[in-house]
């Protein structure tokens, strides 16, 4: 028969397993302050028990909320906590998940390096733990990092085998966060139409999970194909919705995003003075929090923007500082295309600079 002090320890466990579920359910609500309470009062049912898998997953979760909302630097913390309660706890699925976590820290503070490193460990280790769904994650990652380092045809395998993986699992949400990253992959090919499909497919079932946050990234980034595509009115109809959807969830990183790619959309329709506007807001937002890669997509687009409005100095000192951040972030083709056009303006200007 079971000691006090064991079902105490078993009573506690299942009160905090329930009080997760609730912090999971606000988060998909994305009621992120109700997220944030509900994992630590679930965190403080554990704090004197040994260390759980469970607790190693709550402190990730909360790290993603914070991530959410642009506090970085607490999120990698608590990451690292994750990490090592995994560790602790003996759950190489725990470890796995959590050193994923970092690497998207990683990949946002600019270090691919570090970024690739650290997804390529979280995929051997969600291997032999058996969690095919974060290996499918884990290679979508892998693609993102492909497509910012400019190598597209490794981004289009990973994506591939990601969606082959959920595909064979039935899993329609990992599924549509990989159609998402294949649509931005055919709108960087220049295919948008191509990529239209793509996202189409993955906001059918967002909309019907009523996965809002999805939904809100997928809407933003068919923006960009639509202004592509010289579809303003759609574009705009698009990139208020997903603005709406960031700040219902107060996803800073999904603000920052509409708001440069209404920039974009303000720039094409020749409204400059309000393109100018939204290129500030998106980069105090990314500034904010210290997003370096989407830093540098600002700097390049406002630096296009002067370029229209034959202010060559500002465009010339927004090219270079966009150069900058974009090659220490490792976005190898951005940060190409940002040096022809400098080249570019060089000419245009007969500077010698």
């Amino acid at each position: 028969m079971p000691t006090m002090r064991t079902q105490e320890q078993a009573e506690r466990l299942e009160r905090a397993l329930a009080v997760a579920r609730s912090g999971r359910t606000a988060e998909m609500r994305r009621d992120l302050l109700g997220a944030l309470e509900l994992y630590r009062e679930a965190r403080h049912l554990l704090s004197d028990l040994e260390p759980t898998p469970l607790l190693a997953n709550l402190l990730r979760w909360e790290g993603s909320v914070l991530r959410d909302q642009g506090r970085i630097e607490d999120a990698d913390e608590l990451y690292r906590e994750s990490l090592e309660v995994a560790v602790a706890s003996g759950s190489l699925s725990a470890q796995a998940a959590a050193i994923n976590c970092r690497g998207v820290m990683a990949q946002r503070r600019g270090d691919v390096d570090r970024a690739d490193e650290l997804y390529r460990e979280a995929s051997q280790l969600a291997t032999e733990a058996g969690e095919l769904r974060l290996t499918g994650m884990v290679q979508q990652n892998l693609g993102v990092l492909a497509n910012i380092r400019g190598d597209l045809e490794a981004a289009k395998t990973h994506y591939r085998a990601a969606l082959r993986a959920f595909g064979e699992m039935g899993d329609d949400e990992a599924s549509s966060w990989v159609l998402n990253n294949i649509g931005m992959l055919l709108n960087d090919l220049g295919s948008p139409s191509r990529a239209e499909r793509s996202f189409r497919r993955g906001l059918t079932i967002a909309r019907t999970r009523r996965d809002r946050p999805l939904e809100g990234i997928l809407l933003g980034n068919y923006a960009e194909g639509l202004i592509a595509m010289k579809r303003w009115d759609d574009a705009a109809e698009a990139l208020d919705e997903a603005f709406n959807i960031a700040c219902e969830g107060d996803d800073l990183a999904r603000a920052g995003e509409a708001l440069k790619f209404h920039g974009v959309l303000e720039r094409e329709r020749g409204r400059f003075d309000e393109a100018r506007q939204r290129f500030q807001e998106a980069l105090n937002v990314a500034t904010s929090m210290d997003d370096r890669l989407l830093i540098g997509e600002v700097l390049r687009e406002r630096g296009e923007l002067h370029q229209r409005m034959c202010d060559a100095t500002s465009a010339a000192a927004d090219l270079a500082e966009a150069l900058k951040v974009l090659e220490a972030a490792g976005a190898t083709r951005d940060a190409d295309d940002v040096r022809l056009r400098l080249a570019d303006l060089t000419k245009e200007t007969g500077s010698s600079d």
